[in-house]
């Protein structure tokens, strides 16, 4: 049974990093050039997998989804320490350790445990991560089982296309030996998995049937 450490404080995850709420004007952006294809197919309500790389040491992929929500919610929706055992794949433990505040943006350290079955040894390890209300957040390693973990969310207002072009980008290369193959799979299936979760569980799927986003939750994997 997975085990919840329930923190007094936000977190963010790495693969689904938590943020902080905080006070700010929502950003709105121009959109960023895609092909006409690949706007459509947001709109149908696709994760779109970008610039997918592994090797044998790790890998590196972008995912965007379009959601209809407007970035305070989804951003104080995934400030919550519980909720994040709803849409993150195997997350045992999240625990805020350090909070400070710079101009423009909030820095803190979590330690996060994650447990992807019996072929990926367990992942425990504390990242460092800068918010920049609401349009970014980075995050890196600091320590751990793991040799790279590194990337970033952005969050697009757009001004002539309905809805919120959430972008993930991350790097990951394990300590351990992981198959290729494995590394390849979880990039292309969990990630949009995951934002697709979040985007049923805060009531951004617009137009489209929340339950199938609700669908590709963990808990309703394989139901």
């Amino acid at each position: 049974m997975n085990t919840r450490t329930r923190c007094p404080g936000p977190v963010f995850w790495l693969l689904a990093l938590l943020l902080t709420a905080a006070s700010a004007a929502r950003s709105v952006a121009e959109a960023p050039e895609m092909d006409p294809a690949s706007w459509q197919r947001l709109a149908s309500g696709e994760v779109l997998v970008q610039n997918l790389r592994t090797s044998d040491s790790g890998g590196s992929v972008q995912v965007r989804a379009l959601m209809h929500i407007d970035v305070e919610t989804l951003w104080t929706y995934i400030a919550s320490c519980d909720a994040v055992f709803d849409y993150v794949d195997g997350m045992l433990e999240c625990e805020l350790l350090e909070v400070r505040h710079e101009p423009g943006a909030d820095i803190s350290k979590v330690r996060q445990v994650i447990d992807k079955g019996w072929l990926i040894p367990k992942m425990d390890y504390i990242i460092e991560v800068r918010r920049e209300p609401y349009t970014r957040v980075n995050f890196r390693l600091l320590e751990g089982n793991l040799k790279t973990i590194q990337g970033e969310w952005r969050f697009t207002g757009l001004k002539e296309r309905a809805g919120l072009l959430v972008t993930h980008e991350i790097q990951v290369q394990p300590s351990f030996p992981v198959p290729r193959w494995i590394i390849r799979r979880n990039m292309r299936r969990d990630l949009p998995d995951m934002l697709a979760c979040l985007r049923g569980l805060t009531g951004g799927s617009g137009d489209l049937p929340q339950d199938a986003d609700l669908a590709r939750c963990p808990r309703n994997q394989g139901s």
